[in-house]
């Protein structure tokens, strides 16, 4: 996408720690991007993303932004610990004039912590200069174009928003099940669904009996993480 062929993009909303990780990790010319915008009233950062494109109305952007943003938001905090950001107006680029803003209201809270910065190796040669590394999309970018070319895995993305429970990861695991999951074991596996069947999806009866070795809601978050992380490389290297 051509960083002034898109005529939309969305204003980001949050702690700056996290903004600021966005503008890190999703840099043009990779899709999606965020790049710093000049207004009469500051200056703040937007998403550019093919997404939008041809996309005709305000209201059109502001819709699929919410997806994309939940997207996000999950790729984020699995690649860089990031808190929710938040989509902010809808942000229409004309030619030659300022950018013009289309407000929505949006009722998400935003929740702010202390964290360190994202780490950066510097490469240097023998006589000590430093290397620029090639371009290249993050792995946030990534993501976003596994989720782009597999609707599945954008699905299970979004069901890890947040502090995903065992119905929303049941849901996850039903839209990779048919994906690598990077060598879980059947015996795992089994011990999830059980676990997810009996007593937390269902009543526990004879048909889902518990398993003998419960597991517990963190292991259950980091087994299906694993399982949508190996499923994302999976589309990713069929699709170099």
């Amino acid at each position: 996408m051509s960083q002034v062929s898109n005529r939309w993009g969305i204003e980001l909303n949050g702690p700056e720690a996290d903004q600021k990780a966005w503008r890190e990790l999703l840099k043009p010319p990779f899709d999606p991007f965020v790049e710093e915008v000049k207004g009469e009233r500051g200056d703040y950062l937007a998403l550019r993303s093919s997404a939008f494109d041809g996309m005709t109305s305000s209201e059109e952007v502001h819709r699929a932004a919410k997806q994309l943003f939940s997207t996000l938001n999950v790729a984020m905090s699995k690649n860089a610990d990031t808190d929710p950001v938040t989509n902010g107006s809808v942000i229409e680029f004309v030619p030659d004039g300022q950018p013009r803003r289309h407000h929505y209201v949006e009722a998400e809270g935003i929740t702010m912590r202390l964290r360190v910065g994202i780490a950066e190796m510097t490469v240097r040669d023998a006589q000590g200069n430093v290397i620029e590394p090639s371009p290249a999309p993050s792995r946030t970018q990534l993501w976003i174009r596994a989720a782009a070319l597999e609707p599945e895995i954008g699905s299970a993305l979004r069901y890890l928003q947040g502090k995903p429970g065992w119905s929303e990861l049941y849901k996850a695991h039903e839209a990779v099940r048919n994906m690598p999951n990077g060598g879980i074991s059947k015996n795992e596996i089994e011990r999830f669904t059980r676990t997810a069947n009996a007593g937390e999806r269902h009543h526990p009866n004879d048909r889902n009996k518990p398993h003998k070795r419960p597991m517990e809601l963190w292991e259950a978050r980091a087994l299906i993480t694993q399982w949508v992380s190996a499923a994302i490389d999976d589309i990713l290297a069929k699709n170099p």
